[in-house]
């Protein structure tokens, strides 16, 4: 067992996200010596980072990875000519808008917990934000879009943060990104998890994306924002089935990884 695309992970991922990578690698190893079913040992059995990575580091090595990326917008429904450059990050950091965090600050009174009432204020008097920068886990980004991808594996969106009792992960997603456009871009946001959660609804994000196919219910959760202003800078909100952009991302795929990617894939009924 190794960790697949090590160049692509050493040009993107940080070295700490790496060790972690070889923990999870080792702990299995050993787990499968022993046949030890415990979870700390075999984290890297349901590890979203590292199916996060491995779904989308063939990008990197594509020539057609304009063409690889319109064909996954496609299977959201979203018919859009991505133009070039694109590039590709995994795992980034997004500030959270200044204008919500100033809407924030004057909530505190709001929320249902008291111990959290009353840190809130004390964060707000003091001009600390209440809350922290937004992770993406891919980016792919365009002349004219910003695309953000949240890969799921067996969980689901958050539902909540510490001081908002009411700001889901796609919410959140969809606010930090807005902000972070360049002249030119729209924003498309993407959930891409296996097609069984999905088809059979028992995750929120279901709901949630069948919400925000109407940008009025996005505006419903972002109510510091403007409806016009979401509508001019969102261009879509949709899932996209893991198999199938994991079946995008290695079409005839030359590489070495390919085959062991294969079997990682297929342990996880991905294949």
């Amino acid at each position: 067992m190794r960790i697949l695309f090590e160049d692509i992970a050493r040009d993107h991922l940080s070295k700490e996200r790496i060790r972690k990578y070889e923990a999870w690698l080792e702990n299995a190893s050993r787990a499968r010596k022993s046949r030890s079913l415990g979870s700390r040992d075999n984290q890297y059995d349901k590890a979203e980072e590292l199916i996060t990575f491995y779904t989308f580091a063939p990008l990197e090595l594509r020539e057609d990875r304009r063409e690889a990326v319109q064909q996954i917008l496609s299977l959201g429904g979203i018919r859009e000519h991505v133009e070039q450059p694109l590039a590709l990050a995994f795992e980034k950091q997004l500030e959270p808008p200044k204008s919500y965090l100033e809407w924030l600050a004057r909530k505190p009174s709001e929320h249902p917990i008291r111990y959290v009432r009353e840190q809130g204020s004390e964060h707000a008097k003091a001009g600390k934000h209440l809350e922290t920068n937004t992770h993406v886990d891919v980016v792919l980004e365009a002349k004219n879009l910003l695309i953000l991808v949240e890969v799921k594996f067996t969980s689901d969106i958050s539902s909540q943060t510490t001081f908002n009792a009411h700001r889901n992960q796609l919410a959140r997603t969809i606010d930090a990104g807005i902000s972070r456009l360049k002249k030119d871009q729209r924003l498309v946001v993407l959930l891409c998890s296996p097609s069984e959660f999905y088809r059979k609804k028992s995750r929120f994000y279901y709901y949630k994306l069948q919400e925000y196919a109407d940008l009025s219910k996005v505006k419903e959760d972002i109510v510091w924002r403007e409806l016009g202003e979401i509508q001019k800078h969102l261009k879509a909100v949709a899932w996209v089935p893991l198999e199938r952009v994991i079946e995008i991302a290695y079409k005839d795929l030359d590489s070495h990884n390919a085959k062991e990617a294969k079997s990682f894939f297929a342990e996880r009924n991905l294949g």
